[in-house]
């Protein structure tokens, strides 16, 4: 028996020195659409912003923020 108190004990430590962390807030992980228009160059990049604009469903808009930012990413890169 004092096997399984010791367990116990060492396992309400680990709780002391590795907290969880809390979870992220949905807020934070939202792009800022007028940020994105600041970086709209061509005609392409405004279509997919009017896409981006008008989407429903959260990860179909997430797949085109990000697709959006890998093009202008390319894009920025050529001119240097």
């Amino acid at each position: 028996m004092t096997l399984d108190t010791k367990k116990t004990k060492k396992f309400g430590l680990r709780k002391l020195f590795r907290p969880t962390h809390p979870p992220i807030k949905e807020d934070d992980e939202k792009v800022n659409l007028s940020f994105l228009k600041k970086l709209a160059t061509t005609k392409k990049h405004e279509d997919i912003l009017t896409l981006i604009e008008n989407e429903t469903i959260p990860t179909v808009r997430d797949a085109w923020i990000a697709y959006f930012l890998k093009i202008t990413k390319q894009s920025h890169g050529k001119g240097k």
